[in-house]
């Protein structure tokens, strides 16, 4: 991105929201990253919960909401992720090692594992992952929302 007009564009975009959420004394910090693009790192103390939300559906919601209103104002794409004191990076971590714990149960007992509940972007963080490292095993997404889950197991023509 490194244009930097729309760089502060956002990062003022940000603050002004989060002002309105009632974070008054939140800082915005950004940063480049040569594999995740721009990253808009927000701190804002003890209350850091109050805005990550319930698996992250709140910082989710932010990013998608700043997101729209950025694409409106330059007319034309602009991506960067959200984060909260490194929740995502925290988080993309944890949904990995569930998935590798999974599969590795998988192929001691034979038996498809399910994870927990969770929102589609992180499902889709899963599925990836798992289709990535893991060639002989295969998730499928099951239930309806808000229970939707991920089940891991072996394919069928490993078996």
């Amino acid at each position: 991105m490194t244009d930097f007009s729309k760089i502060d564009f956002v990062q003022n975009l940000i603050k002004d929201l989060l002002v309105k959420m009632g974070f008054v004394n939140a800082q915005v910090v950004y940063e480049e990253s040569v594999t995740k693009g721009l990253i808009f790192n927000i701190n804002v103390g003890q209350d850091a919960y109050l805005l990550i939300g319930r698996q992250g559906a709140t910082l989710h919601a932010l990013q998608v909401l700043a997101g729209h209103m950025a694409e409106r104002n330059f007319k034309e794409s602009v991506w960067f992720t959200l984060d909260v004191d490194d929740y995502k990076m925290k988080r993309e971590w944890f949904l990995k090692e569930t998935a590798r714990a999974a599969v590795d149960h998988i192929k001691k007992t034979g038996r498809a594992a399910a994870l927990e509940p969770m929102p589609a972007f992180e499902r889709r963080l899963v599925h990836a992952y798992i289709q990535e490292n893991f060639p002989e095993v295969e998730s499928l997404s099951m239930d309806i929302e808000p229970y939707r889950k991920i089940v891991v197991r072996i394919k069928k023509s490993a078996a």
